[in-house]
């Protein structure tokens, strides 16, 4: 199988994954408990290992795909917040629940959420740059 394509697979699956078991709060309703902030720490702790694996492979296609997912991601959510009631919120949605559970801590305004909206894709860089590392270091160990 391509690896674009198990890329593509993991990313949406982790996402339609966790937008069915962490959007509690995420419109209306109960507010986020410990147990969401637990599935977002575990989801960011998926994307990590993903980039490590994908890193030690030394693939810089999927540091790309990365970077394009959660950039077309976030940007057609922060579009939609824009708008008002639309059919891209589902899109909104589906980028807030993986890290909804931050919303935990009751000091979480909105901006503050959205900066964390951003931290799958910087987790997904630090772990596909500590794979990349790591890789190189075994590389230079073993001339």
């Amino acid at each position: 199988m391509s690896i674009i394509i198990v890329n593509i697979i993991f990313a949406v699956l982790s996402i339609i994954l966790y937008f069915f078991i962490n959007s509690r709060g995420l419109a209306d309703g109960p507010s986020p408990t410990v147990f969401n902030l637990i599935l977002s720490l575990l989801f960011l702790t998926l994307w990590l290992l993903f980039g490590i694996f994908r890193g030690r492979e030394g693939k810089t296609s999927f540091f790309i795909f990365a970077i394009v997912f959660w950039a077309i991601g976030l940007g057609i959510s922060l579009v939609a917040m824009n708008l008002g009631p639309n059919p891209l919120i589902l899109v909104t949605f589906a980028f807030m629940a993986p890290v909804n559970g931050f919303m935990f801590f009751e000091f979480m305004t909105i901006q503050l959420f959205i900066v964390c909206m951003f931290l799958p894709l910087i987790i997904t860089c630090i772990g596909y740059f500590l794979g990349r590392k790591k890789s190189l270091k075994n590389y230079d160990t073993q001339d």
